[in-house]
């Protein structure tokens, strides 16, 4: 009879070795007090002018603190992602809620440009150059939107800009209108061969 090889304990590490079951179930987070963390606690300050006194005050007083933000302004660093960065450290810290921190970031951004106005530093003011423009379909994502997803459309188009750069770029005036799904025949020809006379043969 024959014995084929005898399987060998996986090793520990490995992926066979591995329990699913061993694992944490999802949620269990959510099941034990959130008392160790800071931010589980009540907020040491839920007084808005408070937190930004605080937060000025450092800027105003500690120069080594103002001087390592400066260089981050200049190396590039939106005003927007320091500001958001203090808000998401003081809320882990426990320092204030995040409703607070919220409320605060916009006044406190204002007031870092304005240091860095006073010091002739350069800043950017929001990470996206164009924040309006955010999340919106350029002309050339639209155009190959439109080619793949209606292309008769999409070719409608291209023949209506043909034709004003063969005049010259000047509008001829005409609305643009799609070719239709079922394009009318051509006229059946005359004389003997049309297939289409009528019973009595006129």
């Amino acid at each position: 009879m024959f014995v084929g090889q005898k399987p060998t304990e996986p090793r520990r590490g490995d992926v066979q070795s591995s329990d699913p079951f061993a694992a944490a179930p999802p949620g269990i987070s959510l099941t034990v007090e959130n008392e160790n963390w800071p931010w589980g606690n009540p907020a040491k300050s839920v007084d808005v002018d408070e937190v930004l006194e605080t937060a000025t005050g450092q800027l105003d007083e500690d120069e080594e603190f103002r001087g390592e933000m400066f260089k981050l302004l200049i190396a590039g660093v939106s005003i927007e992602h320091l500001v958001e960065a203090w808000v998401m450290n003081g809320f882990e810290q426990g320092e204030f809620n995040l409703d607070v921190g919220l409320i605060a970031k916009g006044p406190l951004a204002v007031y870092v440009a304005y240091l860095a106005e006073q010091e002739g530093i350069p800043y950017r003011m929001f990470e996206n150059d164009d924040p309006t423009s955010e999340n919106r379909m350029d002309d050339r994502e639209y155009l190959e939107l439109l080619k793949t997803n209606n292309p008769r459309m999409f070719s409608a188009m291209r023949e209506e800009l043909n034709a004003i750069l063969r005049q010259g770029g000047k509008d001829t005036g005409k609305s643009m209108q799609m070719p239709p799904d079922n394009p009318p025949a051509a006229p059946a020809p005359q004389g003997f061969l049309n297939v289409e006379e009528t019973e009595d043969g006129q």
